[in-house]
């Protein structure tokens, strides 16, 4: 594994952290008290964002032990982001081990948007588009993929 700088640790768990709480809840709904669909451990978890009109930006790929009580935090965390209360979910459906939504943002930026995502205890896929507006007028729309799996259980001194 490549040495990862903390902004792109801390970006990709909280990824898990959303992941975990849309697995465990549906997305928008308070995270249970325990750890939803996730298992601690190892886990790889990769980021991928594209904005049309602009270069390519690489993968972010991280692979971390996760114990049991930082899914539990990551849920509770994610379940309530900072500026939340002014995001709606709608249109949530789940199939299967399949959640789709749509949300939208109002305040400084406005952002409307909608993904899915597909879990199981040892995987994540999760994809959304958004269309973010700033006090100014100009929009851009950004396509995320994000995905996890767990390698298995961590080993001692692995971080």
């Amino acid at each position: 594994m490549n040495c990862v700088n903390r902004p792109r640790l801390q970006a990709a768990l909280a990824t898990f952290g959303m992941m975990a709480a849309m697995a465990g809840t549906g997305a928008g709904a308070a995270a249970p008290s325990g750890m939803g669909s996730f298992r601690d451990g190892l886990w790889e978890m990769t980021v991928r964002a594209e904005v049309p009109g602009t270069k390519p930006m690489p993968p972010i790929v991280v692979k971390k032990c996760i114990s049991a009580k930082e899914i539990q935090d990551l849920q509770a965390k994610a379940s309530r982001p900072p500026g939340s209360e002014q995001c709606k979910v709608f249109g949530q459906r789940t199939q299967g081990s399949t959640t789709s939504w749509r949300m939208e943002c109002t305040g400084r930026m406005k952002i409307v948007g909608e993904g899915s995502v597909t879990s199981s205890g040892d995987s994540y896929a999760m994809q959304s588009s958004m269309v973010m507006t700033g006090a100014d007028g100009k929009a851009m729309q950004v396509r995320n993929e994000l995905s996890g799996k767990r390698l298995g259980d961590c080993k001692p001194g692995t971080p």
